[in-house]
């Protein structure tokens, strides 16, 4: 049995956090079953990640490469990669790719707005970024109060009435 290269656990987890590819779980390994349930990502750690579909086995479509997410999760961490990501997910959006809906003879679909795919990643990149806050300290809901320190003998801003 092939080892799990000690990167791709790391690489996972911000494709959790992306959602890249949108999936339930990730599963390690070295050959492909005959059948699996489906909803769940399987990778040998090349880079690519399969899915059953009940019938055979298909290719997800990914948005960014395990090499460049682990380039990021060097420079920036798990978080500020998932954020760097996230932004990028943002620039990539296109208004040309969402028609919101559309008439089949008697069927009639509707697809996300341009407006609601930009809330989901905004929310998504906004969770990842308080999450990151609180790991770095920046965010411990501790509250103090101060007072303005007197500028040459004089504390300005307040009057005496």
């Amino acid at each position: 049995m092939a080892e799990k290269p000690a990167w791709l656990d790391e690489v996972i987890q911000i494709r959790r956090s992306i959602g890249d590819p949108v999936t339930g779980d990730f599963v390690f390994t070295d050959e492909l079953p005959d059948t699996a349930p489906q909803n769940i990502a399987h990778t040998k750690g090349d880079g690519e990640y399969w899915f059953h579909d009940g019938v055979e086995w298909r290719k997800y479509s990914l948005r960014f490469g395990d090499a460049y997410i682990k380039l990021l999760a060097g420079k920036y961490g798990r978080l500020g990669a998932s954020i760097k990501l996230i932004d990028n997910l943002i620039a990539q959006i296109s208004p040309e790719d969402y028609v919101t809906s559309g008439n089949a003879g008697g069927q009639s679909m509707s697809f996300p707005s341009l407006q609601e795919v930009m809330n989901y990643y905004t929310t998504l990149r906004n969770i990842l970024l308080e999450e990151e806050a609180a790991e770095k300290g920046l965010n411990s809901g501790l509250m103090l109060q101060t007072k303005k320190r007197p500028v040459g003998g004089v504390i300005e801003g307040y009057e005496d009435t």
